[in-house]
């Protein structure tokens, strides 16, 4: 029975970055999307972010706190993935900058592909990680539903606005069924846990939120949209890569599957309780 929840919440997820990404082609234009991306500033900020202080933040976690080796992995590499397929739909909950969220994660999704396993290759040669296959699942999940709304939303624009709301409710009924699966699959991972690295795991989506927050700038939807963009990092990628590379090594696919389930257990209602908040 846990074997086909387990599966059915790798299913539902897909299905739900999969409805996501199509709803908010349907809400964006091309010019909404790529409008964030002339703002040097920003893009500097944004990847000065997520590339080199959250991780660092991460790093430092691993030191003062008691965690083996094993632990201490999983979280780095849970660090180092920026660019979740599912933040883009979490800061539109939140009333942040939704074509801002889908401008970035077009970034760092490439970047995390490409730069996550070359800093494995260096510090473990003997790894090896089929960059092919995370490239196809982006392509089908994250690509091919926004191009397709976008395609809509430019030809059939009336179109577009009568099928977005439905879409957007079958969006928030699968994020719902997605936190409850995520809940229920993984209690009993987070008790395998110590406590110290549990804490250490809160406190690094506190400090990633705040990091993201400050490096958002003045408008409060572009704070908010990089302080959930840099909190949600790519968790699935890091499950993915984790047991390519670690076979061997259960627990570090163990705490990169606890971190990403955390996010959303965390993400979720902060999402719904940040649109409430004058932030």
């Amino acid at each position: 029975m846990d074997e086909v929840l387990a599966k059915t919440l790798s299913v539902t997820l897909a299905v739900f970055v999969f409805v996501s990404m199509f709803n908010l082609g349907l809400d964006l234009t091309i010019r909404q999307i790529v409008d964030p991306l002339r703002d040097r500033a920003m893009l500097t900020r944004s990847l000065v972010a997520n590339i080199l202080i959250v991780p660092l933040l991460a790093l430092a976690l691993t030191l003062l706190f008691s965690m083996n080796e094993s632990t201490q992995i999983g979280l780095l590499l849970y660090a180092g993935c920026i660019g979740s397929e599912a933040a883009p739909k979490f800061v539109q909950v939140a009333k942040g900058n939704a074509a801002f969220g889908v401008a970035f994660l077009g970034i760092f999704l490439p970047i995390t592909v490409i730069s996550v396993p070359f800093a494995l290759g260096l510090g473990f040669p003997d790894v090896h990680i089929a960059q092919g296959a995370l490239v196809l699942k982006l392509m089908a999940i994250v690509v091919l539903p926004m191009a397709v709304g976008l395609l809509i939303k430019a030809k059939r624009d009336s179109m577009a606005m009568r099928m977005s709301p439905v879409v957007h409710r079958i969006s928030s009924a699968l994020l719902l069924l997605v936190f409850s699966l995520v809940i229920y699959n993984n209690f009993e991972k987070f008790m395998l846990l110590q406590a110290s690295s549990v804490f250490a795991g809160l406190l690094f989506f506190a400090l990633a939120f705040i990091t993201g927050y400050l490096f958002g700038g003045q408008e409060s939807a572009n704070r908010r949209a990089l302080a959930i963009m840099t909190v949600t990092r790519g968790g699935s990628i890091s499950m993915m890569i984790a047991g390519q590379a670690f076979p061997h090594d259960p627990q570090i696919l163990v705490v990169a599957t606890v971190m990403t389930a955390l996010s959303v257990v965390i993400v979720v209602p902060g999402s719904y309780l940040l649109r409430r908040v004058p932030l």
